[in-house]
């Protein structure tokens, strides 16, 4: 069905995913990704997707607990790009500002829409009823 708790839904779901582009699979050939900055964003980069799956999974099932795991995980996205960009950086990564401007754009847009108070009645009242 075609609902906007459906759309946001799914929104929130591939919003998600986009995390993994952060980890060192999806790094450019060549690139050495043997570092512990790498490391340590593959397993923020996961939690962060495992994270934003759960806060979806919660919003289909109406949980109450869904806002503050979406919350919690966009948080956890900005610190993710902080050793992704480090890593990134000093590997040569071609484009490590765009992956990471994705991730913020992305992390800061689910703060506002779950923190800001007017906007955050909207979602509960309209993506909640759906």
């Amino acid at each position: 069905m075609f609902t906007l708790r459906n759309l946001g839904g799914v929104a929130l779901l591939l919003f998600g995913s986009t995390f993994v582009w952060l980890t060192p699979e999806f790094a450019s050939r060549g690139v050495s990704t043997s570092s512990i900055w790498w490391s340590v964003t593959r397993i923020l980069a996961l939690v962060t997707v495992l994270g934003f799956t759960a806060a979806t999974w919660g919003l289909f099932q109406r949980g109450s607990w869904w806002a503050p795991v979406a919350i919690a995980s966009a948080i956890l996205g900005l610190l993710t790009v902080v050793p992704y960009l480090i890593a990134a950086i000093r590997s040569g990564e071609i484009t490590p500002w765009f992956t990471g401007s994705i991730s913020i754009v992305g992390s800061l847009a689910v703060l506002t829409l779950l923190l800001v108070p007017g906007l955050a009645r909207w979602v509960e009242g309209h993506v909640m009823s759906g």
